[in-house]
């Protein structure tokens, strides 16, 4: 039943005449003080859900354009646009006497916002409730984190954005739907943790028969079979999630599945609680950031297992609970001192090819063979790899602490730092984790973050530890991570190139060269199969432009329909809706992306998708051009590409020169197309505009003008 309404919310609503509330987790609903508002036709709802979703995010127009009418708006549809938020002004805004502007849906620089305060809208308040069971359960107070999701389940109505249409909202609601079932799987495996499993068997059954692929709802059910005593029913999950992962994707079940039915077979049990499954929301697998990757609804980080039988490993790129690993034992081995010895570095994947001059870079730092001090007589170093999205960071890391396994004896750790929600893993839960990993889950962990951190350092100032910290957002987060020992090292993976980091080494990765993603394709598809096209497996490779990402999608796709030519996918890829083809599954370049250019701060994701769109005669363009765009001076224009090559959206081979990705260049045409109505030439998109590296920007626009050819300017 819907509870996001006015009554239940249970907050003071009746504050006076300016507070306003908004429902978005059921139908579209708000209110000023306890008076509801007519919010008009559904489109104009449309446009008010699209605004709250972006909580105070700028939305370009042409943005909001595709997402309510999608790729085929009609003539007068920024007409339109304007027409829905002044009635929506009508309703939201209360006039100050002052003569002021718009205060709650305001206007800047071609894009609109919603200024309301997060806990206005129950998409914030659930956000919040979610984050603070997180805290909760990383303080080891399971009760309190099951009460706040029980809070912020309770919010939900049946479907989000009930009654709205176009694809903005159709993707918006996949998306918050992801949310939801995040934060129902937690509270169901706190639910587990805390003896209510036979409970939740009817729920959770329910659940897994509506999302078959979606292992961490079948390991949850595979946990609650075995301790209510039916193994047997246990072992019949495994087996039905086996057979339609190995028909699907040809993969078998991940880690978590298989030790549970492994210690069912061996005569030993899953433990005395859910321990391994019990993770916060803040977790989970960075699907789409390798080529080296496979589609897999992750388990929840959070938590070290607990009285889990040994098992297989799962891949790379499924996230797996913190301070548990993918591939590692059942418990970390004891040693001597009473320090344990985990393992949990992810499985390293057979078809991993190329990279080698970066996985020498990388070994080489981690163990002392670049030729600086050798590991023990210098400090703890730290490695960054960077790259754009989809570039295959994990992948690499994964591969390369595998190489160097050995230099650790004293064990490896493991993080994905990333949520399934996009948000960051707070380091209280890994800290948590990596310390009942280091010592056992039976010893006290203190509450606050500051003695976990000093704990986990004193535990690694003797010991030989490697620690590998996946997907890490803010170098400031993971400062209480790294390992202090002169004999740890910590490897960290990163769209950000974390330049402010102190003393970091950095590898950045770029692009497949074309050589590196035929040998790829040769392992992934066959060498026969590459042989047999050898043309259309070059243009396949060009055509994905090497992000590892991409390949892995085509592949998925050919290795699961043997029968198909290879030119026939390329066919697919041939077209304007290329980004749209590289998809399967989970898996979405434009997803991905789309996720990611979220994540840009909001100041600097028009910056992107403007200047991603420019394009000098070498393929490249400068800063000229840049502040000739965006109509501002060289030197911040300058400042603003440099940021975003710090964020792995641009490139830069050389001083003051950029260049964009293909598929993100295709990325910023979506973002940036229909452009709002007629403008004088000086106006128009960053697109169409072509500005030599010598103008003057004092200028202004009249010194840009129109390549030459039509096509010119435009992504290819």
């Amino acid at each position: 039943m819907f509870a996001g309404t006015y009554e239940a919310w249970g907050h003071d609503m009746t504050t006076g005449a300016k507070t306003l509330r908004f429902t978005l987790l059921g139908p579209l609903r708000a209110w000023r003080g306890p008076q509801e508002l007519d919010l008009g036709s559904r489109q104009q709802r449309t446009l008010l859900a699209l605004l709250l979703v972006r909580q105070g995010r700028p939305a370009p127009v042409d943005a909001l354009v595709a997402d309510i009418w999608g790729d085929r708006p009609p003539a007068r549809a920024v007409g339109s646009l304007r027409t829905y938020v002044s009635r929506l002004r009508k309703e939201l805004e209360i006039p100050d006497g002052a003569g002021g502007g718009p205060r709650v849906l305001v206007s800047e620089h071609g894009a609109y916002a919603l200024r309301v305060p997060a806990e206005a809208v129950d998409l914030g308040l659930f956000g919040r409730d979610v984050a603070a069971a997180d805290l909760a359960r990383a303080a080891r107070r399971p009760e309190e984190a099951r009460t706040l999701l029980r809070t912020a389940l309770a919010l939900w109505g049946d479907e989000p954005l009930a009654g709205l249409g176009g694809p903005g909202v159709e993707a918006e609601r996949s998306r918050l739907e992801g949310q939801r079932l995040a934060a129902l799987e937690t509270r169901l495996a706190l639910d587990v943790e805390l003896g209510e499993h036979i409970a939740v068997l009817g729920e959770l059954r329910a659940l897994a028969e509506r999302h078959p692929l979606r292992e961490r709802l079948s390991s949850l059910l595979m946990r609650a079979y075995v301790l209510s005593g039916q193994g047997g029913e246990a072992l019949a999950v495994h087996e039905r999630t086996r057979r339609l992962l190995a028909a699907e994707f040809g993969i078998d079940p991940g880690h978590e599945m298989a030790a549970i039915a492994e210690g069912i077979t061996s005569g030993a049990t899953a433990g005395g609680t859910a321990g391994g499954t019990a993770g916060g929301t803040g977790s989970g697998g960075a699907a789409g950031d390798s080529a080296h990757e496979v589609p897999r609804e992750a388990p929840t980080a959070g938590t070290a297992r607990t009285g889990l039988p040994a098992t297989r490993p799962g891949p790379p790129g499924q996230g797996g609970p913190v301070g548990q690993g993918r591939g590692g034992p059942a418990g970390p081995e004891p040693v001597p001192g009473g320090l344990r010895r985990p393992a949990q570095i992810p499985r390293d994947l057979a078809d991993f090819t190329g990279r080698d001059e970066a996985l020498a870079q990388l070994t080489g730092e981690l163990t002392g063979a670049s030729g600086r001090e050798p590991a023990g007589a210098r400090p703890a170093p730290v490695v960054v790899v960077s790259g754009s999205t989809g570039v295959g960071k994990s992948a690499l890391a994964v591969h390369a602490a595998h190489r160097v396994r050995g230099h650790f004896p004293d064990g490896q750790l493991y993080a994905d730092l990333r949520a399934p929600d996009g948000g960051a893993v707070h380091p209280a839960v890994v800290l948590e984790s990596f310390l009942r990993a280091l010592r056992g889950s039976d010893r006290p962990v203190p509450e606050r973050q500051t003695d976990r951190a000093a704990l986990y350092r004193s535990e690694l100032a003797e010991a030989r530890v490697l620690v590998v910290l996946d997907n890490v957002a803010d170098p400031v987060a993971v400062d209480a991570l790294l390992p202090g020992g002169p004999g740890c090292a910590a490897l960290i993976t990163s769209t950000a190139r974390f330049s402010g980091l102190a003393g970091a080494r950095h590898t950045h990765l770029g692009a497949l060269s074309r050589a590196e993603a035929l040998s790829w394709l040769r392992t992934a598809i066959g060498a026969e199969r590459v042989a047999a096209e050898p043309e259309a497996c070059v243009e396949l490779a060009d055509r994905c432009g090497g992000l590892p990402l991409a390949l892995r999608i085509v592949a998925m796709r050919l290795a699961t329909r043997p029968s198909w030519a290879v030119a026939s996918v390329v066919a697919a890829l041939r077209g304007p809706q290329r980004l749209t083809a590289l998809g399967i599954a989970d898996l979405s370049v434009h997803e991905a992306f789309r996720r990611e250019y979220g994540r840009l701060p909001a100041a600097l994701r028009p910056v992107f998708a403007r200047v991603a769109l420019l394009r000098e005669p070498d393929g490249q363009f400068g800063p000229t051009a840049v502040a000739l765009a965006l109509g501002v001076p060289s030197g911040e224009a300058r400042a603003l590409c440099e940021e975003l090559v710090d964020r792995s959206w641009l490139e830069s081979a050389r001083p003051g020169r950029y260049h964009v990705h293909g598929l993100l260049r295709e990325f910023a045409v979506s973002v940036q197309r229909d452009g709002p109505g007629p403008r004088s030439d000086g106006e128009r998109p960053a697109a169409v505009l072509f500005a030599p590296d010598g103008a003057d920007p004092s200028l202004g626009s009249r010194s840009l003008r129109r390549p030459r050819g039509t096509g010119e300017g435009l992504a290819s």
